[in-house]
């Protein structure tokens, strides 16, 4: 009887154990266990909109952000999040207006917008994030809550925006505009003028 009563304590001790290292995510119950998984997916069209943009450049690129903490009691935390990320750049073509466009010695002159960021699109199975830290900041963090790959991801998109001014990636309208002016002579046969764009 106190053999069966021994056992049945071991077991139940394990199982805590157990349980408790699976939610430290230390251990892998579901694994362990041999749970089998069933996925379900469902597309849901949340909004639907027309867009007049004049896409002109798209720009992939890797962009870097860490975060360091240092507390001198708990000891350090340290993340490291590398990303690709694609840029797209262009016109809104939406703001064009009537007073957009000119007639000026038998040509039809296109006073176009500005370039800028029309959409930007971090590429998250590119993801890599390393994370260091103190056994009593590990601590800290599973008993709080705290998750330093959310931290890094919510921390990349200004990230990601300041990196377009620091680095210079918005295209010149100079260069646009002379690509758009190469391609002006096959519009001039549908509009009956010549077409300039400015």
């Amino acid at each position: 009887m106190k053999k069966l009563t021994g056992c049945t304590v071991l077991l139940l001790f394990i199982m805590v154990l157990a349980i408790f290292l699976s939610q430290l995510d230390i251990i892998d119950l579901g694994g362990v266990l041999g749970f089998s998984r069933n996925a379900t997916s469902i597309l849901q069209v949340l909004r639907s909109e027309s867009l007049m943009f004049l896409a002109t450049d798209r720009i992939t690129t890797f962009i870097y952000t860490d975060i360091t903490e240092n507390s001198f009691i708990m000891g350090n935390r340290e993340g490291l999040l590398i990303m690709k990320v694609t840029y797209l750049f262009g016109m809104d073509l939406s703001v064009l207006t009537v007073d957009s466009i000119e007639r000026s010695q038998g040509a039809l002159i296109v006073h176009m917008p500005d370039v800028e960021l029309l959409e930007m699109s971090p590429d998250l199975t590119t993801a890599e994030i390393y994370t260091k830290t103190s056994g009593l900041v590990w601590l800290y963090d599973r008993l709080s809550g705290y998750d330093m790959h959310k931290a890094l991801l919510a921390q990349m998109d200004s990230v990601a925006t300041e990196f377009v001014e620091s680095e210079g990636l918005l295209p010149e309208r100079a260069e646009i505009l002379a690509r758009l002016n190469g391609f002006a002579p096959v519009l001039s046969e549908y509009a009956g003028a010549d077409v300039v764009f400015r």
